[in-house]
């Protein structure tokens, strides 16, 4: 394996982002997990002592995020790999008008507090866009066209984006689905759920 990595992962209350995190720390990474509740906090680090951490943030406000992020910089270690977009809302007008906050303008809010640290050290950034509800759409398609944008220009940075767009997942992930290691590096994920390329 390669030397341990620092993810941070926005979304681990549902079962794809739970995936993300728990394969990276069974792999010896250290996980930040963005928890929405104070109570979730004990629960997650508990999965892996010493490399398993959390910290409660609304990524729908724009109020601490900077500070949230250089505190776990500071406290924790320099993000390696950004993991965000795998929390789904419903489809009220008012939950469509939340997940454009938590899911667009939060997930941008997140990366830019990110990109200076990748700016100097390189990373990766994964953005996961589902087609699972439709609802869900317009904001997928408003996040994908920032993230191409940015893939290209944090390129000579050695920052790489990438978007993941799996099908409709199941609940429970088994083994395998997700792979964070292997001979073609971190985050090569399996044909269950293929890759979109970086641009």
């Amino acid at each position: 394996m390669t030397s341990s990595k620092t993810f941070l992962i926005a979304g681990v209350g549902d079962d794809l982002g739970r995936a993300f995190a728990e394969r990276a720390l069974r792999a010896g990474h250290r996980v930040v997990a963005i928890v929405r509740r104070p109570e979730q906090v004990a629960e997650f680090e508990a999965l892996e002592p010493g490399l398993a951490f959390a910290r409660v943030l609304d990524i729908g406000s724009a109020t601490g995020i900077e500070p949230a992020i250089r505190s776990v910089e500071e406290d924790i270690a320099p993000i390696d790999f950004l993991v965000a977009g795998t929390d789904h809302g419903e489809s009220t007008v008012d939950d469509l008008r939340r997940q454009r906050d938590i899911y667009v303008f939060g997930t941008v809010a997140v990366v830019k507090a990110i990109l200076p640290g990748m700016r100097n050290r390189g990373g990766t950034i994964v953005v996961v866009t589902s087609d699972t509800m439709p609802s869900y759409q317009g904001s997928k398609f408003a996040l994908m066209g920032i993230m191409l944008s940015l893939a290209t220009e944090v390129a000579p940075f050695g920052v790489r984006v990438m978007m993941v767009g799996p099908d409709a997942f199941r609940s429970a992930w088994t083994d395998g689905v997700l792979v964070l290691e292997s001979d073609n590096g971190p985050l090569a994920l399996n044909a269950a759920v293929p890759e979109s390329p970086s641009r």
